[in-house]
């Protein structure tokens, strides 16, 4: 069982699917001679990106226990406040078996990179989202104590 959190927003369904992206950066150099090197670099930050299904009523039968479903428009109305903010959020997403016990979890901080809202006929009144996320790169200033 998945639970998915952006900040204190745990969204009403988890994902069927979700993928995690680490681009490559290496890059590949010619030199005179017309060969090739490889010249290996640390990998980008991760990228996230799934979609998620928003339903309209709170007793739609994929909606787990526990789990607080508001109308569509609020998750959408969140995700607008927080592009536009541009601010990083925490995301969290908790796995569990059925009996409980916990497997593995995902806790990093992102930025929204994007989202589409996708609405279709044969959804009703639920819409789907789809969202991209990557990780947030914190900036970090060291202090030089030495003399010049």
């Amino acid at each position: 069982m998945y639970h998915f959190f952006i900040g204190d927003m745990e969204l009403p369904l988890a994902p069927e699917k979700y993928a995690l992206r680490l681009p490559k950066k290496s890059e590949v150099l010619t030199l005179a001679d017309g060969s090739e090197m490889s010249l290996p670099r640390p990998c980008g930050l991760r990228e996230i990106s799934f979609e998620v299904l928003l339903p309209y009523f709170a007793d739609a039968p994929l909606v787990r226990d526990g789990v607080q479903v508001r109308k569509p428009i609020y998750y959408m109305n969140r995700l607008a406040e927080w592009a536009q903010s541009a601010e990083p959020r925490r995301l969290i997403i908790y796995r569990t078996l059925p009996s409980g016990e916990e497997i593995f979890n995902t806790n990093m901080l992102v930025t929204l990179d994007g989202y589409q809202v996708l609405e279709m006929a044969d959804l009703g009144f639920d819409v789907r989202v789809a969202i991209n996320l990557r990780e947030y790169g914190q900036r970090v200033t060291k202090k030089f104590a030495g003399k010049l």
